[in-house]
């Protein structure tokens, strides 16, 4: 690999080895590269200029690049074994929300370069519509967005100025990589198994880091059994476990 980077490195004409090296950390920090985005445009410009090479060197760790030149991303999903993160159930809700509105935008043609724009209260109508579920506290809602901001999937605006509590959300398409096939059915699947009291999971597939203080237990190395609704949803390491019930604190 280190040859491999030597003589990419060697080919670029005004990047060092440096360069490559801190865009593939972002990759795993961020999981998606936005070109849209300031920060991450010049890096976004790299790996897409040496695809061949960032894709080798995740290959070699059992990770797939993926780029989609017409939305302007690019980014990373782990291998099957993987793919083990296992969020709390108003997380996993949220996510299959999120993709059910994205979908609803595509429909409607309101989608623009890719990119999903929607008001956070209509997040939440349409969370409480199909889920049938109290919404989270304030606070909890804060940590869910953040997750998913830190993994590309949704990008905070402002607070309205007339209604401080919402704000202008968008969808990033990488929501299409995050939560596959059968998303509705996933629904559907999580909600009944936690009125049945079962342990609910979806599997993701989300970068590496630091997820702060959490109440979860330690991630088991395998799991043997696997829900049918754990097989389809993917966000790469971020190893948290579902609750068997929401934190309304």
């Amino acid at each position: 690999m280190l040859g491999d980077l030597a003589k990419a490195a060697k080919k670029a004409e005004h990047h060092e080895a440096e360069d490559f090296i801190q865009a593939a950390k972002l990759l795993i920090a961020n999981q998606f590269l936005y070109a849209e985005k300031t920060s991450q445009r010049p890096y976004y410009f790299l790996v897409t200029e040496h695809l061949d090479y960032f894709r080798n060197l995740f290959e070699a760790i059992g990770w797939t690049l993926v780029y989609q030149a017409d939305e302007a991303f690019v980014g990373i999903l782990p291998g099957e074994e993987e793919r083990t993160q296992r969020l709390k159930l108003d997380e996993s809700l949220f996510l299959l929300v999120l993709r059910q509105l994205y979908e609803e935008k595509l429909e409607n043609f309101e989608v623009e370069s890719g990119r999903a724009y929607i008001d956070l209260d209509k997040v939440l109508q349409t969370y409480e519509h199909l889920t049938n579920k109290e919404l989270p506290n304030e606070t909890r809602m804060k940590d869910i967005l953040a997750l998913f901001a830190r993994h590309g999937v949704v990008e905070r605006g402002k607070p309205h100025e007339t209604d401080p509590k919402n704000m202008t959300l968008v969808i990033q398409p990488v929501i299409r990589q995050v939560v596959v096939e059968d998303y509705l059915g996933q629904l559907d699947q999580l909600i009944a198994t936690d009125e049945e009291g079962q342990s609910v999971k979806v599997k993701v597939a989300a970068a590496t880091e630091d997820a702060g203080e959490s109440d979860a237990e330690p991630l088991p190395e395998k799991v043997e059994e696997k829900t049918e609704a754990e097989e389809n949803v993917v966000l790469q390491d971020e190893q948290v476990v579902t609750e068997d019930k929401d934190e309304n604190a």
